[in-house]
């Protein structure tokens, strides 16, 4: 049997994407959850294929990676204090002031698919983001239920 889905919560106050990627690295490294190829891995992957997703009553990014620079499955949601410039998924042309990150751990590449339907389901529920934001950290896990079934399911 699997270990459950972890989930972590990082309150930023970083002002570049590139400090709000070392400070997920610093807290993921901590918990002993990804890679140390993880940093590198998920900025590359950010330049290629943004990951910017504006909901029209949020501006929201799930950086997510391929399941080798992950060790345990789970979610790590960081609230950043200031806006951090993402790039538009579907117009990479366009820059995203985003606040909200969400950063999914999949182990099974099987996951990856359910898991982001499942948080951009979530974000589509106009109290979503703002729910994600200002609620207390103990409060998130019953938020994002269903994302954290989505990354542990078993085939």
């Amino acid at each position: 049997m699997s270990e459950a889905p972890r989930f972590i919560v990082v309150d930023a106050d970083t002002d570049s994407q590139s400090e709000l990627y070392a400070t997920v690295n610093s807290r993921l490294l901590e918990e002993e959850a990804v890679r140390d190829s993880f940093l590198d891995a998920v900025s590359a992957r950010e330049k290629k294929y943004p990951t910017g997703l504006d909901f029209g009553h949020c501006q929201v990014a799930i950086p997510h990676i391929d399941p080798e620079h992950v060790i345990t499955p789970g979610v790590l949601v960081c609230r950043n204090a200031q806006q951090t410039p993402f790039r538009a998924m579907d117009d990479p042309d366009r820059e995203l002031s985003v606040r909200l990150s969400i950063w999914p751990l999949v182990t099974d590449p099987h996951n990856q698919m359910d898991m982001l339907g499942a948080v951009i389901s979530l974000l589509q529920e106009d109290s979503s983001c703002q729910r994600l934001l200002t609620a207390d950290p103990t409060e998130l896990p019953e938020i994002l239920a269903g994302v954290l079934k989505a990354v542990g399911q078993q085939e």
